[in-house]
């Protein structure tokens, strides 16, 4: 029989092997490709590039996809044979601009490719519209042509047409026109998508002409760079790529006085590595001190597995430093029922959120595995963790700061005249990508609990991000939700099964029905004068209520005032029937925020009104005998193990 127990003896013996010889060439090697990585470099007429761009002697450096051709004089790459030419890459800025190098100075290129751009390594920008041209049209559609649909005449002598359309097919703006695409697949011999600046289309559609259309698409279209590099640099790491695992790395310089370094190990350990290379003294040394560690490890106070390997790229900070990035908590600029979030600045200027959790128990273990969780979403509508404290019961965390703040800000302070029905429908929909993200695209389910307009902050391009997720499987389980109560507001965003069982379990169509209601909370908005505080004001009314009254009277069911477009009222009808299916008494009736994507982006005739609710929802807050916090803490339990 195979004995599968090793004395204690080889165990250590094992363990000074390794901390001597295997720990020592990972830091090493590390600390080289950090260097490498780190440092610039020209392709030809682009300067200053890094990752995810890579040549020969960089393999480590980029991703396997972005490998630059320069002998042409341009920094090119080719995705599914499609080539890109860089136009400008700045790293400060965090932003790099790419062009299809087959349509630049040729709009009727050869046999050109319909590629979509992989956006999982470099994702578009917000204000990016597809622009699509369709080729060799058997049949004429000049009576078509509008504001977002152009004729585009190409020498090639067959005497077949060309279109192209400025806006994304899926836009409601071209909702009218769905049998003319329809038509353009099926009489038009080819048609290519290219991604382009919004801006630019705009000006196009404006003013069409075949030179801003050529100026459009050689101006190309600009890309951010992802979470996790965005985070990496954040902290002075270098972004790479590990070939072996197939998965993004940050490399970090490990020295014996870097009090910032990421890598988990101590000073002692690597001043031992640098002195003990085959010295039989060190190696007695070294064994003596893996004794002592593991011997206050096995007394300390501090939990065992915090694990700190599993947080990185993100910083963890003291409270101390806390205190000093807040000037001692100097700025409140929004609170909510899991803590107080500040106004920050780091030490190389750039601001941040810092949300000061309410006290809570415990050694902070689960506070740190759940971080570290949070930390690995990587989505333009999910906002940035950049770090964390755990000292004590003290818990905070650091995220990216949002210069145009809260949905509720925004929707409170602009006027019934002044919405835009565009701006508010781009809005809903990033909430509802960053939601169908959390649901369905984390590598471990995120189940946010507390979706409200508080909780959606808006960038300088109102891009929306969500923040806040994560946090309920954080606080004690008998206050996850009564906590949520004791925030003015937040009641109305509540899903019914919240407060009792006879409508169902507590799960992730919860965050179906909050989202729902913070879209009837934007329609509504509209037509409201600004209130101080619109959250309040919002939830002492059942929306769905006066929307089905409006739709009983053969009205569209949206307050759209005087002066809106046919487009805009389609747009507002639409968020409307998406709203009332999110809103529905019966979890199982709510539709998934995959499907609510779905409904977000395709065609209002395919929409049917939902079946008007019959039972008003409870709003005498829950008995301290309550099971429900339970139910979420059980549920984030099973949902943690659901690894896709």
């Amino acid at each position: 029989m195979i004995n599968l127990f090793m004395s204690p003896q080889k165990i250590m013996f094992y363990r000074i092997i390794w901390m001597l010889f295997v720990i020592p060439s990972c830091v090493f090697s590390a600390n080289e490709l950090h260097r490498l990585c780190s440092q610039p470099f020209t392709c030809g007429n682009q300067n200053g590039l890094l990752y995810p761009f890579w040549t020969s002697e960089r393999k480590d450096c980029g991703h396997p996809d972005f490998e630059l051709n320069c002998s042409s004089g341009f920094a090119e790459l080719s995705i599914s044979s499609v080539k890109f030419r860089i136009l400008e890459a700045n790293y400060e800025s965090r932003f790099i601009r790419l062009a299809r190098s087959d349509y630049i100075g040729d709009l009727c290129p050869k046999d050109p490719l319909n590629v979509p751009f992989d956006e999982s390594v470099l994702p578009l920008v917000p204000n990016t519209t597809q622009l699509t041209i369709y080729y060799d049209c058997n049949q004429d559609f000049s009576g078509y042509v509008s504001t977002y649909v152009r004729a585009l005449a190409c020498d090639d002598g067959d005497g077949k047409g060309n279109y192209y359309v400025t806006r994304n097919l899926s836009s409601p703006l071209l909702q009218g026109s769905r049998g003319v695409f329809n038509d353009f697949r099926v009489f038009c011999d080819k048609n290519v998508s290219i991604p382009a600046n919004g801006p630019a289309l705009t000006t196009l559609q404006t003013s069409s002409s075949r030179d801003n259309l050529k100026k459009a698409l050689e101006e190309g279209f600009e890309l951010g760079l992802n979470q996790e590099c965005s985070r990496c640099l954040a902290l002075q790491g270098a972004c790479g790529y590990n070939r072996t695992s197939s998965t993004f790395t940050c490399y970090y310089i490990v020295e014996p006085n870097d009090r910032t370094r990421k890598k988990g190990v101590s000073p002692g350990a690597i001043a031992g590595i640098e002195y003990a290379s085959g010295s039989v003294a060190i190696i007695l040394i070294a064994g003596g001190l893996f004794c002592l560690i593991s011997q206050r490890r096995k007394t300390s106070e501090v939990p065992r597995q915090l694990n700190l390997k599993a947080l990185i790229p993100l910083e963890h900070y003291s409270y101390a430093q806390v205190k000093r990035i807040t000037k001692s908590f100097a700025e409140v600029i929004g609170k909510g029922g899991f803590g107080t979030v500040y106004r920050g600045t780091l030490c190389d200027g750039r601001k941040v959120a810092v949300k000061v959790l309410n006290d809570t128990t415990g050694n902070g273990e689960d506070f740190v595995n759940e971080v570290a969780s949070m930390s690995k979403t990587s989505h333009v509508n999910i906002v940035t963790l950049l770090g964390f404290c755990a000292e004590g019961t003290k818990r905070a965390i650091l995220y990216e700061f949002l210069e145009n703040g809260s949905l509720d800000k925004f929707i409170s302070s602009k006027r019934s005249s002044d919405m835009d029905w565009t701006e508010l429908y781009g809005i809903a929909l990033g909430v509802a990508r960053g939601l169908e993200y959390l649901h369905h695209g984390c590598r471990t389910r995120i189940v946010h609990f507390d979706i409200k307009p508080q909780n959606v902050l808006l960038d300088g391009n109102l891009c929306p991000k969500v923040s806040d997720f994560g946090l309920a499987k954080l606080c004690e389980r008998k206050e996850s939700i009564l906590s949520l109560l004791d925030t003015r507001g937040t009641i109305g965003y509540i899903a019914p099964e919240v407060f009792s069982r006879v409508y169902g379990r507590v799960s992730h169509k919860s965050d179906v029905y909050s989202y729902g209601m913070l879209v009837l909370e934007m329609i509504g908005a509209r037509n409201k004068t600004s209130t101080g505080d619109t959250a309040s004001s919002a939830s002492s009314v059942y929306f769905p209520e006066w929307i089905y009254k409006d739709l009983e009277k053969g009205h569209s069911g949206t307050p759209t005032g005087d002066g809106i477009s046919n487009e805009e009222e389609e747009i507002a009808k639409k968020m409307t029937l998406v709203g009332l299916w999110c809103v529905q008494y019966s979890p199982s009736d709510r539709p998934s925020m995959n499907r609510v994507v779905e409904m977000m982006e395709g065609s209002l005739d395919a929409l049917e009104v939902p079946p008007r609710p019959v039972l008003q929802i409870p709003t005498a807050p829950l008995p301290e005998s309550s099971t429900v916090s339970e139910d979420i803490s059980v549920y984030t339990e099973v949902c943690s193990l659901n690894i896709a």
